[in-house]
């Protein structure tokens, strides 16, 4: 029955899905037998099961309607709070039971293995399954045993079960089993040995013990031998060999091992010394094999290589290397530098301009106002206006000055000599010298000659003013308790008789003026220590002398302010000088700053403004460009984005300002080196473009507003030519051409703004204006040309940069070089130009020829075309257009070049047709050398240009478009069969590479989710950790907290008991209570003694 009952759980677990658990019970049973017939699939099976809370998609975050959920289960709001509660709970109890080891664990052979997933297999598990699986386990620990039980474990057996491959008998010691009955006490006196024994008789004993077994014979210790008892040999012979003889075989054994060792590493020893001596050999014996050995000559192959570069011959390959060796050598002698600050943007550039303007302004505000305050006066010089070389000459009488004390004071020989004159030039106190011998104080001269006596007058030539000083030199002399003195000079040049004197002051006194020998002065400095008046108003001075003397009662006669020394005479002149040359620049910088331009101006609004303003502070035409220049840097746009509205209109006023300064130059040229008319027009080139830098939408817009002022004027001009007769611009009659300034503007133009736009806000309306003005303009004079040649000359400039063809200026160029034909009247009626057809008309046009061949010797210098009236009127002017026209068509065939279908033939047809009709054929209307050498040179190189061998092919009609081309375009998305559609990354790969790629992406994914994991686990470990470590470092620190505290009141417990006074408690505390233990005084404080 338990076979059948077996096989019918077996065939009733083929009923529901494997894996499914199900509970075994009567009515399960049942059912299953009645429905044993009936399939039910897993699907729906699956679905009955568990219809509530499946759903098809799955969605993170979505709360499932209808599963149940128990008290114990915690809803979490995500599935990141989940994973961290999971992650938590797991980690928590990990660490918890990292070191305990209190875990049971069932290490029974075969039980890990023999119970598997018992919680996940079927109740209805057969029976066989489990009795095989048991009978594994127990073969498995058969075998464990048996591997236990082998023969090299049965070797330190200690088992006596021989049958099961025990051990080879008991332990024993001295020949007795170590068993039950084993009480290891001696069995008689004999086996007791006394450390009063004999020391050979312990080393047997010892030895004995150790190797051997059995009783030790005391009264024969030998009988055995130290190593036991002698062992009988098998087979019951005589023959016996004992422990002993057994010890000094091994011994001999290994000492015949140890030997052998020792011959083996001496024998390699003589190996590797003979092969050394080998190599030895070797090494010397190469010397004569290495001269048949053919080496390179390093050298020689230098001194070829370097013959063949200077002849020439060097490959390309040596070429290229030579060259990257001499780019390799200059890389080592480049300059090398250090990092700089990085580069300023525009808008700080701008900023620190105009800060500096500002603090110039403000400079020169204050120098007006006399405020010098923080002025170091730098750029102001000492001396202006021939002043330097007096500055110059008052530093070098002072460097003398210097140099004559310093060699005065050399050449003093003592001390003795008082002399302070202050001529440098006299030499007369250095030529005497005062000595006191038997006749009192006298003068010796250098030959050791008494000249005179101190006090008697000296003769010497000289003025009197000289006499005068050497007097009062003589008058100083020593006193007669041998005081030193030091006097001034009596003409009274270094005394001011207003001077005030005070207590304290340093003064000469006249000593004993009315004891004095006939009214002698001596003069030695002392201090005024006290000020009196007497009663009848006089004041008195009492001086104590440097010598210790004094003297009361002095009148003011006889007190005189102490005379300066030289270093503070020249200090004083020194300082004076200073104070002048600097009052002198405080005078010229204000006198400049008065002079000087503004540094900040406010933005003119008109140009007359503007006018007025250059009217007012400049005087040439640099300080107009630097006017302008200042307006722009101090209300740059760039400095505050409020300026835009004012600097626009400023736009505005400088081109106006432009377009006058090219009125002028028509007509009054350059104007000479003050006003520079060409520079100020360049100035205010790079003043606008820096503008429109600034502000580009700005000068945009005020470019066209301009444009559209030009066109009007044109277009009304054109207008006027039905009214007003047309003349000579430069006599001063209508003309229906704009203005110079005008084109000056218009050149300037490309320059500001790009002109190989394929279309340009600015430059495309201008290019279009020019056209204009050269295809309706009409021709009448001299002048026009000129102009004409300018406007189709930028047309050229607007379109090279863009390699386009200007139809307008090809054609008023032919125009121009067919008024210079043999036959003008009859090739004006076919020029391609209307405005020049009626040339015929104009005397100025017709005469140009003549006027031509009139010239002679014409040079480079000559032939200037230039848009001054001076020029234009000038009889070169005939041969500067002609010049001009010829040049510019040179440099439109440069411009426009060979083109690849030959269109260039058409397109210079009529300038060379215009070129052939100046053949040079009339003879009264000769050319010019230098003319005809620049007809020819054009010639050439319009042949070399647009001449060509092969015709160009005729225009063909265009071909029909295909149908191809003719189809439209379809945006309808291409579909796939939605049954076969895969949205798999694999599609269209094969097989095995779609499975390949399919485990590479499984294996990134679980690499990565695994990563992951580890990055959060290691990182909520290190947080637990830390919150470990924090909660035991502050237990620890609430618990010595605890201790300082009770310490700390045990201490001031202490204190105040010591405080309190007595013997009671000695030790600590400090003040008063430890003096009185000092003292010795014991007992109570107030109770007296004990």
């Amino acid at each position: 029955m338990a076979k059948g009952g077996r096989t019918k759980n077996k065939s009733k677990r083929s009923v529901l899905p494997r894996g499914i658990p199900q509970k075994r019970t009567q009515s399960t049973k049942h059912n299953n037998s009645t429905t044993k017939s009936t399939k039910i699939s897993p699907f729906e099976y699956a679905r009955s099961t568990n219809s509530s809370s499946r759903v098809k998609h799955h969605v993170h975050n979505k709360q499932v309607s209808g599963a149940t959920t128990t008290t114990t289960t915690k809803q979490y709001t995500s599935a990141l709070a989940k994973s961290i509660e999971r992650r938590k709970q797991i980690l928590t109890t990990k660490l918890s039971q990292k070191h305990k080891s209190n875990t049971f664990i069932d290490r029974r052979i075969g039980e890990a293995n023999a119970s598997g997933n018992g919680h996940q297999q079927s109740l209805e598990d057969d029976y066989d399954g489990m009795k095989k699986r048991r009978e594994n386990a127990m073969l498995k620990r058969i075998v464990a045993e048996r591997v236990r039980r082998s023969k090299r474990v049965d070797k330190f057996s200690l088992e006596d079960d021989e049958d099961e491959g025990g051990g080879f008998g008991l332990l024993t010691h001295r020949g007795k089993a170590i068993d039950d009955t084993y009480t290891g006490q001696p069995q008689d006196e004999t086996d007791i040995i006394l450390s009063d024994d004999d020391d050979d008789n312990l080393d047997k004993v010892d030895t004995m013990l150790h190797f051997g077994g059995g009783k030790f014979d005391k009264s024969n210790p030998t009988t055995d031998g130290y190593y036991g008892a002698a062992s009988s040999g098998n087979g019951g012979g005589t023959t016996s060999r004992d422990m002993g003889d057994a010890y000094r075989s091994r011994k001999q054994e290994l000492e015949e091992r140890i030997l052998h060792k020792k011959l083996l590493k001496a024998e390699k020893m003589k190996r590797k010394e003979d092969q050394v001596e080998t190599f030895e050999t070797m090494d010397e014996s190469f010397a004569e094999l290495a001269g048949l050995l053919d080496f390179r000559d390093k050298e020689r192959e230098r001194v070829e290589k370097s013959e063949k570069r200077k002849k020439g011959m060097l490959d390309a390959d040596e070429m290229e290397m030579d060259a990257w060796d001499k780019e390799m050598k200059e890389y080592l002698f480049e300059r090398k530098v250090k990092a700089t600050d990085r580069t300023k943007t525009p808008e700080e550039i701008a900023k620190e301009e105009a800060e500096k303007l500002h603090e110039l302004e403000t400079r020169r505000l204050a120098r007006m106002n006399g405020d010098f305050d923080e002025d170091d006066l730098s750029d102001i010089s000492d001396d202006e206006e021939g002043g330097a070389s007096g500055g110059k000459k008052r530093k070098r009488e002072m460097k003398d000055k210097k140099l004559k004390a310093k060699k005065k004071q050399r050449g003093e020989s003592g001390g003795d000599d008082l002399g302070d004159s202050d001529d440098d030039d006299d030499k007369k106190d250095d030529d005497h010298e005062v000595r006191f011998t038997a006749d009192g104080l006298v003068y010796i001269d250098k030959e050791g000659k008494v000249v005179g006596k101190v006090g008697e007058e000296v003769q010497d030539e000289g003025s009197d003013d000289e006499s005068d000083e050497h007097e009062s030199d003589e008058s100083d002399v020593e006193s007669e308790d041998g005081s030193d003195s030091v006097s001034g000079s009596d003409d009274g040049s270094d005394y001011d008789n207003d001077v005030d004197f005070t207590e304290g002051m340093k003064i000469q006194g006249n000593y004993h003026a009315s004891e004095q020998y006939q009214g002698k002065k001596n003069w030695y400095d002392g201090t005024i220590t006290a000020i009196r008046t007497d009663n009848a108003g006089n004041t008195l001075y009492d001086v104590t002398y440097d010598d210790g003397d004094f003297e009361e009662g002095m009148a003011g006669e006889n007190v005189r302010p102490a005379p300066l020394s030289k270093e503070e005479k020249d200090q004083q002149t020194t300082e004076e000088t200073e104070a002048a040359v600097a009052k002198k620049r405080k005078q010229k910088a204000k006198l400049r700053a008065k002079k000087t331009m503004p540094f900040v101006f406010e933005v003119p609004t008109t140009l007359d403004a503007l006018h007025d303003m250059i009217a007012m502070y400049a005087s040439t035409g640099a300080d107009a460009s630097l006017i302008i220049q200042r307006i722009h840097a101090t209300n740059s746009v760039r400095l505050n984005h409020k300026n835009k509205e004012k600097m626009q209109n400023f736009y505005d006023v400088l081109l106006r300002r432009f377009v006058a300064v090219g009125d002028a130059v028509f007509n009054s040229g350059s104007g000479g080196p003050d006003l520079e008319r060409y520079e100020q027009l360049n100035s205010l080139t790079k003043t606008l473009y820096a503008m429109s830098q600034d502000s580009p939408e700005c000068a945009g817009s005020v470019w066209n507003r301009r444009l559209g002022i030009f066109q009007q004027a044109v277009a009304k001009r054109l207008r006027d030519v039905e009214v007003n007769s047309l003349g000579d611009a430069c006599e001063g009659e209508f003309s229906a051409w704009p203005s110079t300034g005008m084109l000056l503007l218009m050149r300037a133009l490309p320059h500001i703004f790009p002109s190989t736009d394929r279309r340009h806000a600015v430059v495309t309306p201008a290019l279009l204006l020019l056209g204009q003005i050269l295809a309706q303009t009409p021709v009448k004079t001299r002048c026009d040309v000129t102009k004409g040649l300018f406007f189709a000359a930028l047309m050229m400039e607007y379109t090279k940069g863009a390699k386009r063809f200007p139809p307008e200026a090809t054609a008023f160029l032919a125009s121009a070089l067919r008024l210079y034909a043999d036959d003008v009247e009859s090739v004006l009626g076919t020029s391609p130009l209307p405005s020049l057809s009626n040339a015929t008309n104009c005397p100025q046009l017709m005469e140009l020829r003549e006027d031509l061949s009139e010239l002679s010797n014409i040079t480079d210098d000559d032939v200037r075309l230039s848009l001054e009236k001076d020029d234009i009127q000038s009889d070169m002017a005939p041969a500067a257009i002609l010049v001009f026209s010829l040049r510019l068509f040179q440099q439109h065939l440069d411009i426009i070049g060979t083109s690849s279908d030959g269109s260039e033939r058409e397109i210079f047809a009529e300038m060379t047709k215009s070129l052939l009709c100046i053949d040079g054929s009339r003879k009264d209307l000769t050319l010019p050398t230098y003319v005809k050498n620049a007809i020819a040179e054009t010639a050439r190189k319009s042949a070399s240009t647009s001449a060509s061998d092969t015709k160009r092919e005729p225009l063909q009609r265009r071909k029909g478009a295909s149908a191809k081309e003719l189809a439209i375009k379809t945006l309808a998305p291409r579909m796939e069969d939605p049954s076969r559609y895969n949205m798999s990354k694999d599609k269209g790969k094969s097989a095995l590479q779609a499975e390949h790629d399919r485990h590479r992406r499984e294996y990134k994914r679980e690499h990565k989710a695994a990563m992951r994991e580890l990055r959060l686990d290691n990182a909520f470990i290190e947080q637990e950790r830390r919150k470990a470590k924090t909660e035991t470092d502050n237990k620890a620190k609430e618990k010595r907290h605890k201790n300082f505290a009770w310490l700390e009141q045990e201490q001031a417990t202490m204190n105040q008991q010591v405080r309190m006074g007595g013997s009671l408690l000695g030790g600590g505390g400090i003040g008063a209570a430890k003096a009185v233990k000092a003292k010795g005084k014991f007992g109570i404080k107030r109770g007296g003694k004990f």
